[in-house]
């Protein structure tokens, strides 16, 4: 058999096509044979198209040990895992002692405060993120305020709570009663109906695992707590090692809480992965797509969001915002009472610092008088502004000379009214005087104006509303 020729035909390169078969069939048909296979070929593209996409396949989860035993073996496994993180800072409450007449860094009221962290959230869509509050828990206030600003966010997966325990998948961990990722799930994943039996038990447990919820008469607040998750659509989740998995630690020591951080950093890292496809991009996840990386909202103790707490242990390009909640506390020696003699807060208001934000809350400790009114019919009117320039909207006085400053607006004040222009809306301020600095709110009407008095040495602030 002569061996295969090669051949330029017809502008395309025919292979193994004799010159007799040309000859005898020409052109034409070897065109139509070209065409035919063509054709072939976009049947064959459009078939596969098509086909279902492949299932996704989740990546696989971290890594989880057979559950250490001792603090020695415990504390290894912490330093394996633990990253030294030096894009978050420990928040500084002695700074508030010292703060500027410079209102731009604050935000005030919850709702404003979640519209922030949406923005911080998002602002890079590559990277995973993690708002991390760190409360005392004593305080039920603390608790609710993150809560509130948490629910009013759109950006987290999810929220995740130390007071209540994710089971974990150590080898070898031991069964645990106080779980309650499976009761979480039922009453806050999905729209499924309110169970009361389910209810009852993650009552139950914290009643009986969580002896602060208990101390401080704030039992309630955790079942409120499912009530607004359900409300918004938030899942909640668990962040706290089962007592019963941490037996073999010594209690309060540096290994347990190691443990129970890099439990709470891997237990998040599971659920973002089972979430994964519920917040997938446009067009979904198939094959090997990479899981989309997540945001997770979380609540743990202050001791806890520290650059060396939960933080260590979050993937090494996770970016992460630390918020120590101060204030709402009931009367006891800490940073409120230390701070009490200098700093008056009169509202929620967060202050942004490089590393760590300070998020306070009025309480007996710290807090003053305020006195809020509305009087549509002064007299007084607000001086006219130049050519240009915004409306005065805002009068402020003070028993003492100090400086005021709200928004992008700063003026030296005392006896003699002084005005400012600033947008409508519910702003922070912050008065520094000699005696004392105050922290707080004030509400500014779209049409009229609003009137101020400090009275430092008394701790009272007098709001009226000139609304028109």
């Amino acid at each position: 058999m002569p061996a295969a020729k090669h051949a330029k035909f017809g502008g395309a390169r025919a292979i193994g096509v004799s010159a007799e078969t040309r000859r005898v069939y020409g052109a034409p048909m070897l065109r139509r044979g070209a065409a035919i296979g063509w054709l072939f070929c976009v049947a064959c593209s459009r078939a596969q198209a098509d086909d279902p996409p492949v299932p996704w396949k989740p990546p696989p989860g971290p890594a989880w040990e057979a559950l250490p035993s001792g603090d020695e073996a415990a504390m290894d496994l912490v330093r394996k895992n633990a990253l030294a993180r030096k894009d978050v800072r420990a928040p500084d409450p002695a700074a508030l002692a010292s703060l500027p007449a410079e209102a731009s860094q604050m935000v005030a009221g919850e709702r404003q405060i979640a519209a922030m962290y949406d923005v911080w959230m998002n602002a890079d869509a590559t990277k995973p993120a993690y708002l991390v509050f760190g409360t005392l828990h004593d305080s039920r206030a603390q608790l609710e305020a993150a809560a509130t600003i948490v629910f009013g966010m759109k950006a987290p997966w999810g929220f995740a709570l130390e007071q209540f325990r994710a089971a974990g998948r150590w080898k070898g961990a031991p069964e645990a009663a106080s779980v309650d990722d499976g009761d979480l799930a039922t009453l806050t994943h999905g729209q499924a109906a309110l169970d009361d039996g389910v209810l009852w038990r993650l009552r139950y447990r914290q009643e009986r695992y969580d002896h602060a919820a208990w101390k401080f008469a704030y039992l309630d607040a955790m079942t409120s707590l499912v009530w607004g998750a359900r409300g918004v659509g938030k899942p909640l989740y668990g962040c706290d090692m089962p007592p019963e998995l941490r037996a073999s630690f010594t209690l309060g020591g540096e290994a347990e809480r190691g443990m129970r951080e890099l439990h709470c950093a891997r237990a998040l890292r599971a659920d973002a992965i089972a979430l994964a496809t519920s917040h997938a991009p446009d067009g979904g996840l198939s094959d090997d797509d990479p899981a989309p990386p997540e945001r997770f909202a979380v609540l743990v103790g202050a001791r806890h969001a520290e650059p060396d707490g939960l933080p260590r242990f979050f993937e090494k390009d996770a970016r992460v915002a630390l918020v120590r909640v101060l204030g709402g506390r009931p009367r006891a020696p800490g940073d409120e009472a230390d701070l009490a003699t200098r700093l008056v807060v009169t509202d929620v208001v967060l202050v942004r610092q490089k590393g760590a934000d300070l998020l306070l809350l009025p309480d007996d400790a710290w807090g003053g008088t305020v006195d809020r009114s509305t009087d549509p019919t002064s007299d007084v009117k607000p001086p006219a502004s130049g050519p240009g320039l915004p409306p005065a909207n805002v009068r402020v006085t003070s028993d003492a000379p100090a400086r005021f400053a709200m928004t992008d607006a700063s003026v030296d004040v005392g006896a003699r009214p002084e005005w400012i222009a600033t947008r409508a809306g519910h702003h922070a301020y912050v008065l520094v005087g000699e005696e004392r600095t105050f922290v707080g709110a004030i509400d500014v009407p779209d049409v009229g104006w609003t009137e101020v008095h400090f009275s430092p040495g008394a701790r009272e602030l007098r709001i009226v509303v000139h609304a028109s």
